[in-house]
């Protein structure tokens, strides 16, 4: 069965639940040497629709906070010099957020400050412009997921809920099998199996 049929599948066989289950996309792999760090993936890539309403976005630096109404926290430069003097405050912030957004110029020494909190954590932020205007990079990374496929040959993700736009949900699953696909030495070869399942339901395997 395609991803359509996939996805409606292990909906309907889910069970009723006090609580929306996500929609999940399992990927298993064969013949891929992950000790090749070539063979590893680590990428945020855009859906074209949105998976996750949990999604978080930070905001750093005094200039382009000023429009950053839909942003979930906003970081001042003064916020940030404190968390320069207290990791922890960092740490708390890259725990609380999915993406972060900073000023361009501060990039450097929240490299060098940072660094050591956000990178093992892939918390990095994305620079911008001073001044510039992140509503709409906001709303991107709403649609956005993390692809991280490391030492285990599995990666899983959600790609959208039970109560969501079943077809939307199909379409962010193809997405990403076209691009995972596209990463791979051996593309399909390397693909063992493709799975959707909701968050306690059985998996229902795709036909690719």
């Amino acid at each position: 069965m395609e991803f359509q049929e996939a996805v409606e599948q292990a909906v309907q066989e889910s069970e009723d639940r006090n609580f929306q289950e996500s929609v999940d996309m399992v990927i298993n792999f064969s013949d891929l040497d992950l000790s090749d760090p070539d063979n590893r993936i680590n990428e945020d890539i855009k859906l074209p629709y949105k998976a996750d309403e949990e999604i978080k976005i930070g905001v750093i630096g005094d200039t382009i906070t000023n429009e950053a109404d839909t942003a979930d926290r906003i970081v001042s430069e003064d916020e940030l010099e404190e968390m320069f003097d207290d990791p922890s405050k960092a740490k708390d912030l890259a725990e609380e957020m999915t993406f972060l957004i900073a000023e361009a110029p501060l990039m450097p020494k929240i490299g060098k400050q940072l660094g050591q909190v956000f990178g093992p954590r892939d918390m990095m932020p994305d620079p911008m412009q001073p001044g510039e205007d992140p509503t709409e990079t906001i709303e991107s990374l709403r649609n956005t997921v993390n692809l991280r496929l490391k030492e285990e040959p599995l990666l899983q993700l959600k790609i959208g809920k039970e109560d969501y736009d079943l077809e939307n949900v199909a379409r962010n699953a193809n997405t990403v099998y076209e691009f995972v696909e596209g990463e791979l030495p051996q593309g399909v070869n390397n693909v063992k199996s493709v799975m959707i399942k909701t968050t306690m339901g059985p998996t229902v395997e795709v036909n690719r």
